[in-house]
């Protein structure tokens, strides 16, 4: 579903005022209104203390699947708190009455706190200006960081980047993220955009990580096995035998994106053993990808 940035801002408003409820929260955000960057910067100080930092989402459950739409795809809200919301809105709404919306929105990325930055970093999805350098800037001068906030919030379910990243620049926001501890499946569009030169990178860093006997995340396997290297596939079907369920799990989805006949006999043998509900949903999944 596509919405205009001001049906985005709108839909996250509504959404903000409902969590906030009548009170101090709703007034801070109808005093703010209309300022100015230049005036929110100070009203920001006081923001976190006047609407608080829950959850924007109140039901846990919710949490993955409550959504604004933007004109570059579906924004995720499971993660944000009300604080977050409130600075994102408000900080999209001044820009937006600039004459140069992403401009004002780098310069008040420059000039701001950590956590002014990251607001400017969601509100990119929030906003409307054919000018988009300035916000591009903003993606890249996150992605030059290394601190998890600004990484997060610049790649991590947000549409704008997803929209903006070229394949190469996409690869390595990918990788850093990895080195960097962040949760890569959190990055839009993540397999459809996996190509070889991507999985033979992902597949270099499970090495790394196993030989250094470290976890891998889990997208790494699942996005890897859309083009394997020799040697992967058998990996995975090894990895059918790990006495947890959620490594299981892994390794049916992964040899589901792998598609290859030869696992037809291992997948049939594993199925009949198999007492975990989600991982045998996955290996029929995996079963009928390996007969087309």
């Amino acid at each position: 579903m596509s919405a205009t940035p001001a049906e985005s801002r709108a839909a996250l408003d509504a959404l903000l005022r409902a969590r906030l409820g009548d009170g101090p929260g709703v007034d801070f955000l109808a005093a703010h209104a209309d300022d100015d960057v230049e005036t929110l910067r100070a009203a920001f100080a006081d923001l976190r203390r006047i609407v608080g930092a829950r959850p924007l989402v109140a039901s846990f459950q919710e949490r993955e699947t409550v959504s604004v739409p933007t004109a570059w795809g579906d924004l995720v809200l499971g993660r944000w708190t009300t604080d977050t919301a409130a600075r994102v809105l408000l900080l999209a709404q001044a820009v937006q009455r600039t004459s140069a919306p992403y401009a004002a929105l780098y310069a008040a990325y420059d000039l701001g706190d950590t956590e002014t930055r990251v607001a400017a970093l969601h509100a990119l999805s929030f906003v409307d200006d054919p000018e988009e350098d300035p916000a591009l800037e903003i993606i890249a001068d996150a992605g030059r960081t290394y601190l998890e906030q600004l990484m997060e919030a610049a790649w991590c379910g947000n549409p704008f980047t997803a929209a903006h990243l070229d394949d190469q620049q996409y690869r390595k926001a990918v990788l850093k993220a990895l080195f960097c501890g962040l949760d890569v499946s959190r990055f839009i569009g993540l397999e459809d955009r996996a190509d070889a030169e991507l999985a033979k990178s992902l597949c270099e860093f499970a090495d790394e990580r196993e030989a250094a006997g470290r976890p891998v995340p889990p997208a790494v396997w699942v996005v890897s096995a859309l083009h394997p290297r020799p040697g992967l596939v058998a990996r995975l079907i090894g990895r059918m035998e790990h006495p947890l369920p959620d490594e299981r799990l892994v390794a049916a989805r992964a040899l589901a994106n792998a598609a290859d006949p030869r696992t037809a006999s291992f997948i049939d043998e594993r199925l009949a053993r198999e007492t975990d509900p989600r991982v045998l949903a996955a290996l029929a999944l995996a079963r009928a990808a390996a007969a087309r």
